[in-house]
């Protein structure tokens, strides 16, 4: 139990830090937000588990608990860097979501739909995204992942591989 606890209060202020981060100063980066203000909550809730909460007085089975806390707080904030990047700009399923919602009763069609959404403004604004991130590098006609691309790239790919997940977006 002190292990969940201990990882919703640091997921809970790296969320409240990410929330200031961007609102105070803005930056251009927001998966490097998110990845730092999850990572110094993450490594603090683990030092804070592993010496102050300490569950077990078995050195052996505390290494392991503080390693399955590590994992929940890792898997956790990948969910959450992914999330974050479909909601960051309108994805083409939130954007369905969201004429939905404005349509009240009356719902929308999907003439309606197609009117509005088009593959050039949602791929434009997660190109430029991608780019603002330092994920990729635009040249001419032609896109490559810089290091830090090729670095989310590989752990989305291991993690895929570890859960037998099919490729996918």
């Amino acid at each position: 139990m002190s292990l969940l606890i201990v990882a919703f209060l640091a997921l809970l202020l790296a969320l409240l830090a990410q929330i200031l981060v961007v609102r105070v100063f803005h930056p251009r980066n927001h998966a490097l937000v998110i990845t730092l203000c999850f990572a110094m909550m993450s490594l603090a809730a683990m030092a804070t588990f592993y010496f102050f909460v300490r569950p077990s007085t078995d050195t052996v089975q505390l290494i392991f608990q503080t390693a399955r806390l590590g994992l929940l707080l890792l898997s956790i904030t990948l969910a959450h860097i992914a999330t974050y990047s479909a909601i960051e700009d309108d994805s083409p399923s939130m954007a369905i979501v969201k004429m939905a919602w404005d349509a009240g009763e009356r719902g929308c069609s999907e003439s309606e739909l197609s009117e509005v959404m088009g593959d050039d403004l949602f791929l434009t604004n997660r190109i430029h995204a991608m780019e603002r991130d330092g994920w990729i590098d635009s040249n001419s006609d032609r896109l490559t992942l810089t290091p830090l691309g090729r670095a989310w790239a590989t752990l989305f790919a291991k993690v895929q591989s570890v859960l037998r997940m099919d490729e996918g977006g």
